[in-house]
């Protein structure tokens, strides 16, 4: 026995190349064939859970490269002569690693796409901006635990941490006041539910789309394109106006006609008007009101109020676009003149000299 033990010793790969080549070829092995690893690894598991899906496409595929890659690393180290107190730091580290993959590895699957979340908020009605909040709480949470347990690897003593909660907690309370108001305002949100994420909205001076909300704030896309962030707080005492739960859309105007225009062509006029609007398939026939509103020093008005059926800013413009050219095509075809204001100034003359003058010539 000790004879085939002396022939191994001799053939050991390790003796014939160094404890530093084997390593360095034990890391490039583990980074070479990191994929095919994790393929192989999600394989077993998807046969396993009866999944479809691709390896590649799986959320955990990048993370697992990451783990092979370390985890080459680490075995590397541990083949070198090291002293003992070094290899007790890289076990730390190593596990403080594992650590944060797998706390990306659990956070890829809390969003609001998963299965579970969609169960949850299936009866939700503004399940986007809902979902979205409490993803972030929850991985929050995730994360926070994760830095609890590496805190405690890295030797720290937490209980005193803990503790000192008491009185930093009253400091940090009159320091972050307006935060924890943001915060408690993003949870009234929330229930209230005004607004959803791709929502129009109109806060204030600010008006633009939902794009993100957060713990502490929620962010808009202006007209011009700007970012805007406004704090919960502010939201909360602010009127609200949501322009995407419109049903429909008002349009107002009012026609000013000429003086010389006859009440017969007016008469007529108003109920052109009617017929052009009955005919128009976007118009809520129900909503429209045409009639001669007011008369004026310098015109006769003709005011007309109608309800748009489209939400969509960029069509309902359209469609007011189409209403007012025929209507300014019916009164250019009726021969009447649209008025402008004028004014007749008329200037008395006291001067009988200029007066005489006047005469004469």
């Amino acid at each position: 026995m000790e004879y085939f033990q002396a022939i191994f010793n001799e053939i050991n790969p390790v003796n014939f190349l160094g404890k530093e080549i084997m390593a360095f070829l034990l890391f490039f092995i583990f980074v070479i064939f990191r994929k095919l690893f994790s393929n192989i690894i999600l394989k077993i598991v998807f046969w396993v859970t009866k999944n479809k899906q691709k390896p590649k496409e799986s959320k955990v595929y990048k993370t697992l490269n990451y783990y092979f890659v370390f985890l080459g690393l680490y075995l590397a180290i541990r083949m070198l002569n090291v002293p003992f107190e070094t290899l007790v730091k890289v076990d730390c580290y190593f596990r403080i690693i594992c650590i944060i993959l797998v706390t990306n590895a659990v956070n890829s699957f809390i969003t609001k796409d998963a299965k579970w979340i969609k169960r949850y908020l299936e009866h939700q009605k503004n399940s986007a901006t809902a979902g979205n909040f409490i993803c972030k709480i929850i991985r929050g949470m995730v994360w926070t635990i994760s830095g609890y347990i590496i805190m405690k690897e890295l030797g720290f003593d937490l209980s005193g941490l803990i503790a000192g909660f008491g009185l930093g907690g009253v400091i940090l309370s009159l320091a972050a006041q307006d935060t924890v108001k943001s915060l408690l305002s993003g949870a009234v949100i929330l229930t209230d539910k005004p607004f959803d994420i791709g929502d129009c909205i109109e806060i204030g001076t600010h008006k633009g789309t939902v794009i993100d909300m957060t713990f502490r704030s929620i962010r808009i896309k202006a007209i011009d394109n700007s970012i805007v962030t406004i704090p919960n707080s502010t939201i909360t005492v602010e009127c609200v106006v949501n322009w995407s739960r419109l049903q429909s859309r008002r349009l107002e105007f009012v026609l000013n006609l000429s003086m010389d225009t006859t009440s017969e062509k007016i008469k007529n006029l108003l109920e052109k008007i009617k017929l052009i609007l009955r005919n128009n398939s976007q118009v809520l026939e129900d909503t429209i009101q045409v009639g001669l509103d007011e008369i004026s020093s310098y015109s006769s008005d003709i005011k007309v109020v109608l309800y748009i059926n489209e939400i969509d800013f960029a069509k309902f413009l359209k469609v007011k676009e189409g209403i007012y050219c025929d209507i300014l095509e019916l009164v250019e075809i009726e021969n009447i003149d649209l008025a402008y204001p004028t004014q007749t100034v008329y200037v008395k003359n006291t001067d009988p000299e200029s007066k005489t003058d006047i005469q004469n010539s």
